[in-house]
């Protein structure tokens, strides 16, 4: 089968939060000093809050109150977020065939399919919502649309909106509901794919132009260059660790568990599928340009780190992404993607992988070629 190529990856995030002042916040709340001091040691600096505590505090807004502006914002994000996309793709927004959209913190229906229109898109674009799948959700839904370009022959576009802000809990808050509060920050990715004989705007794919607009895509950053290949993806879910991260709806919004032994499974984990992904498609391991690591956490990088000794400047990008927006979830690894794209775009024929990990707990690996 033909390989989609991805031609644009935007990510942007709503105004940035000093961490600090997020503490000062809960300071004087139960359990506020055990939230200070996994702030100290988070190595999160900031994060995007669409909803910002410090202006209008949410932690005893009802479900339905938070439900119903979290959509709000994550329309209005992920519109600028798909319009940025294309416009450094070269599309116009009624060459889309296909648009999809995943989150795990928003759910309506209609959800965040509704901006079809106030794209531009056309009335018969076929829509597809994923979710919830929470942090690992960009690599199936990319693998998906991958595989939906492929056989018609047609754009795509991918949409992933997570938000946080709008589900902050009240207190009393133990270590846990602390690394949840620090943790988890807002944020919006797009990505752009072609069938390989399209063109990416003005210029060929992979000749390393920039397309249209070619500078920063705004409050998030900039979209990578052209030409980079979908090759294949691989799962691996471990059952006995299900209830390790685990994400669900409950009277005061979203209710996150994430227990501390999340790290170690992963680092135990995440090797498997991505060396059965690598074996498959007879790519050694040390001839990987890059490896986009999801921003999970810091434990859970110095682990990944730990366990596959990857390249130092890909889990240096991981690190930067993590430090400045947090884990935004589904967002976070396009973020990554995107960064190490910007500054190591592949050349024809370099691989790259991408990780990440969730609910379930499930890891995802997605093999990418340059062009």
């Amino acid at each position: 089968m033909s390989e989609a190529r991805i031609v644009a990856v935007t990510f942007r995030s709503p105004p940035l939060v000093k961490m600090e002042e997020f503490a000062n916040l809960v300071a004087a709340d139960p359990g506020g000093d055990t939230v200070a001091q996994v702030i100290r040691n988070s190595a999160i600096t900031t994060k995007g809050m669409a909803v910002n505590a410090l202006l209008e505090d949410p932690r005893r807004w009802t479900t339905r109150r938070r439900m119903d502006r979290s959509l709000a914002e994550a329309r209005r994000l992920g519109r600028d977020t798909v319009t940025a996309a294309l416009a450094e793709a070269g599309l116009r927004p009624e060459d889309v065939g296909l648009f999809a959209t995943v989150t795990t913190t928003t759910h309506s229906a209609p959800g965040l399919d509704a901006l079809a229109p106030e794209l531009g898109l056309r009335a018969d674009v076929e829509m597809l919502s994923l979710g919830p799948m929470g942090c690992y959700a960009a690599v199936p839904a990319v693998s998906a649309c991958a595989h939906w370009v492929a056989a018609k022959r047609r754009p795509a576009v991918l949409l992933a909106v997570d938000l946080f802000s709008p589900h902050v809990q009240p207190p009393p808050y133990d270590k846990e509901q602390a690394v949840v509060l620090t943790l988890f920050g807002d944020g919006a990715g797009a990505v752009v794919l072609l069938p390989p004989e399209e063109r990416a705007g003005p210029e060929e794919p992979g000749d390393g132009a920039a397309g249209p607009g070619g500078g920063p895509a705004g409050p998030g950053g900039e979209a990578v260059r052209p030409g980079v290949a979908v090759v294949d993806s691989e799962q691996l879910t471990a059952p006995a660790y299900a209830e390790d991260l685990q994400v669900h709806m409950g009277d005061s919004g979203l209710r996150i568990r994430l227990k501390p032994s999340m790290p170690d499974v992963v680092a135990s984990s995440v090797a498997i599928p991505a060396r059965a992904l690598l074996a498959r498609h007879r790519v050694r391991w040390a001839d990987v340009a890059w490896w986009a690591v999801h921003p999970g956490g810091r434990r859970i990088l110095d682990r990944v780190d730990e366990a596959l000794e990857l390249p130092e400047q890909s889990m240096a990008t991981a690190r930067e992404v993590m430090r400045e927006y947090g884990n935004t979830a589904a967002p976070a690894v396009l973020g990554v993607l995107r960064r190490l794209q910007e500054t190591q775009p592949l050349a024809r024929g370099e691989h790259g992988v991408v990780l990440a990990c969730g609910p379930g707990a499930t890891v995802w690996a997605l093999l990418l070629r340059g062009t």
